[in-house]
């Protein structure tokens, strides 16, 4: 195996000495790379309000230099060109667009592929559109109201992560990646199937297809997801629709019983493969249903410039939007269910109970578990916004906001087998203040405040200041973040029964108090990043998987550098983060997380772009959170450390023209070192050596 692996590297490196005298080497514009997107929240811009759909203004180039930070490492997207395409998100309270890039990125396509991709250390079951936990707080979300979507984040949904567009001519982009044989096989395949019809109104469909068999026993997973999107976009009016069905299964296993399969597999002295490690339990499985439908819609009050007259008639110029007034209305329809079919009868000292009920110490009920929660959400919102730079005076916007959220549970009584049903109410009174044009200083400043029913006293006072600045001619950029959060307990933190767990607890407010900065120097390619939080009444879950709050002050310093290196064809993209936890026991950290990536890239013969290279993520041995199934939930742990063992994939990227594709060796390290301890989460290895593959057609017609 290992020979192969160095005859497959060899390969790919003659591939790039055959065609060097052909090659045109990328050399990138060092003031065209930016900070990268999973560092410190970075301040959101909205769409020039001049942009037409037909074509784009001649302000707009200077509009995008100031969205650099939305741009990979390498620039603007050269599957796209912005005359054609025009890519945005929507701020579903405020109706406000932000520019943003589309998801077609050239540079480490296959790393877009991995759980690992997420951010620089990733903990995961292995399997392909399995639960997954950022090991870098500072990339975690708040809990969600409904508190089993955490773990499936990189996969749900959501009005705000939606990618809006115009385009002139309809587009389509296709992907499909795949590894593994018939009986471990993991297919992706996700589509996007855009038009507009005339000027103003967008339609588009996505869908997002995972079947993953799985390396491990009892592992597989299968994702449906299926959006309808479409915006409507005059001077006056525009309006925003989404809808989404989506529905994840994952079979769960418990994890492997013994490591030794793993990180000693001679010591086993038999013949064996990964599904035939033994597991905890089988014929068991989660299932997360979402269903979300959005309607956003804002009329624009103004006027129109007068660019001339004469005699017989006055020249209308642009229009001009003074103020906004807009309505957005959701419904969100989810529900998990965690059923089990393990029920074979065994005894453990003597008591006889279903196989799966021995790593349990509680169950309070005695049928086989069928745990279901169901949750709806209606939510509506008007805004009422006074925009920026109508006149030359007016140097910032305003945006005030209500919401009103109307909530719906439904989970197994305690008392029976039927169902106890909880209503509440949130009405949150909120406002915007920014500045989003100019060169030099932006800043966004956010505000919403609890006014009556459940979150009654929960407020967030949130802030981020951007300034820029040229270095003989380099862009550089200096930013600052900061917020102050005051949050009250979920319903579902606070009232949960089903078989193996129940609580009924009264919890304090989460305050949260966070600073942070960050410089980007074009000089040498590096971004520094750095930010203190304070978090008192941290809610988690300890190590008898039960929730807990601590009452006492949590402080997290992080630390990152991302640091890139050019020399001719040879690249080295490296970014480093330093985590400290006053409390590991509450909030775990790594103290060192890395991830690093060595590759050759260069334009062969004007038409075909090649990145070859190897990457790796490591991080210092820590206790890591680990996964109860029962609970869909991570929680802390203080019997095994994981660490000090890189995930590595060997890999060839090639873009040609409109195609994207790429082929891969995953965890190419365990063929390498030993002892293989190749666990992400305890008890949970990533998938073996393998094999991957995949493409991307982006068509334009």
């Amino acid at each position: 195996m290992k020979e192969k692996l160095f005859i497959s590297l060899l390969v790919c490196l003659l591939q790039v000495a055959t065609v060097w005298p052909q090659a045109r080497v990328i050399l990138p514009d060092s003031s065209k790379i930016t900070t990268n997107p999973d560092s410190l929240n970075l301040l959101p811009r909205q769409v020039p309000e001049r942009l037409g759909v037909d074509s784009l203004p001649d302000s707009l180039g200077g509009q995008l230099s100031r969205l650099d930070h939305l741009k990979d490492d390498h620039g603007m997207d050269s599957l796209q060109e912005a005359p054609r395409m025009f890519h945005w998100k929507l701020n579903p309270r405020t109706g406000d667009r932000i520019p943003t890039e589309s998801d077609t990125v050239i540079h480490n396509f296959q790393h877009s592929t991995l759980a690992d991709g997420y951010s620089v250390a990733m903990g995961h079951l292995g399997t392909m559109g399995s639960p997954v936990i950022s090991k870098i707080f500072s990339d975690r979300d708040e809990t969600e109201t409904f508190i089993f979507n955490n773990a499936y984040f990189p996969f749900l949904r959501k009005p705000d992560e939606l990618l809006f567009l115009n385009t002139r001519v309809p587009y389509s982009r296709l992907n499909y990646y795949r590894s593994g044989n018939n009986q471990t096989r993991e297919d992706r395949f996700n589509a996007r199937l855009t038009s507009n019809f005339g000027k103003s109104l967008n339609v588009g469909l996505d869908v997002d297809l995972i079947n993953a068999r799985g390396h491990y026993n009892s592992q597989a997973t299968r994702h449906n997801n299926f959006s309808l999107f479409g915006n409507y976009l005059s001077e006056r009016i525009e309006a925003h629709m989404y809808m989404n069905l989506g529905k994840i299964s994952h079979f769960e296993n418990g994890g492997i019983t013994n490591d030794q399969f793993i990180t000693d597999p001679d010591a086993i002295r038999q013949q064996f493969n990964p599904r035939d490690i033994p597991v905890k339990f089988t014929n068991t499985w989660n299932t997360l249903g979402n269903n979300r439908f959005f309607l956003s819609g804002r009329y624009n009050l103004g006027y129109y410039e007068v660019e001339g007259s004469d005699s017989l008639m006055v020249q209308r110029g642009d229009f001009v939007p003074v103020a906004s007034l807009s309505f957005s209305s959701s419904y969100t329809d989810q529900f998990r269910r965690f059923l089990s079919h393990d029920t074979l009868l065994v005894e453990v000292e003597g008591i006889p109970m279903q196989r799966v009920d021995r790593f349990y110490p509680h169950r309070y009920y005695k049928e086989a578990v069928d745990d279901s929660v169901h949750f709806s959400s209606f939510k509506n919102c008007v805004a009422l916004s006074l925009r920026e730079g109508f006149k030359k005076w007016v140097k910032f916007g305003l945006t005030a906001f209500l919401e009103y959220d109307l909530r719906n549970y439904s989970m197994r009584d305690t008392v029976g087998t039927g169902y106890v049903r909880h209503r509440e109410s949130a009405v949150t009174l909120g406002g915007v203040l920014n500045k989003q044009q100019g060169e030099n200083l932006l800043f966004n400043i956010r505000a919403d405040l609890g006014v009556l029913g459940v979150n009654l006293g929960e407020f967030r006072a949130m802030g981020d200041l951007q300034a820029g600045f040229d270095i003989a001619g380099r862009r550089t950029t200096l930013s600052a973040e900061a917020y102050v959060k005051n949050l009250r307990p979920k319903y579902l933190q606070e009232n949960y029964f089903s078989k193996y767990f129940k609580w009924n607890k009264e919890l304090g407010d989460t305050r949260r108090v966070y600073l942070g900065g960050k410089l980007h120097i074009p000089f040498t390619n590096s971004t520094v990043s750095a930010g203190v939080e304070n978090l008192q009444n941290f809610i988690y879950f300890n190590r008898d998987r039960m929730l807990s709050q601590e009452g006492d002050n949590v402080q997290l310093l992080t630390a990152r550098l991302d640091q890139d290196i050019r020399l001719g064809v040879f690249n080295w993209d490296n970014r480093v983060v330093y985590q400290a936890s006053s409390n590991q026991e509450v909030i775990p950290v790594p103290t060192l997380s890395v991830y690093s990536n060595i590759y050759l890239q260069a334009l062969i013969v004007k038409v075909l772009t090649m990145q070859v290279g190897i990457d790796a993520h490591w991080h210092t041995k820590y206790h890591v959170p680990g996964y109860e199934p029962a609970l869909l939930q991570f929680y802390n742990q203080d019997e095994k450390e994981i660490g000090n063992y890189p995930i590595s994939t060997l890999y060839a990227n090639f873009h040609l023209q409109q195609t994207r594709f790429f082929v891969m060796f995953y965890n190419v390290a365990s063929q390498l070192l030993k002892p293989t301890e190749y666990f992400s989460l305890p008890n949970y290895p990533v998938n073996p050596f393998l094999f991957k593959m995949g493409v991307s057609v982006n068509l334009n017609n």
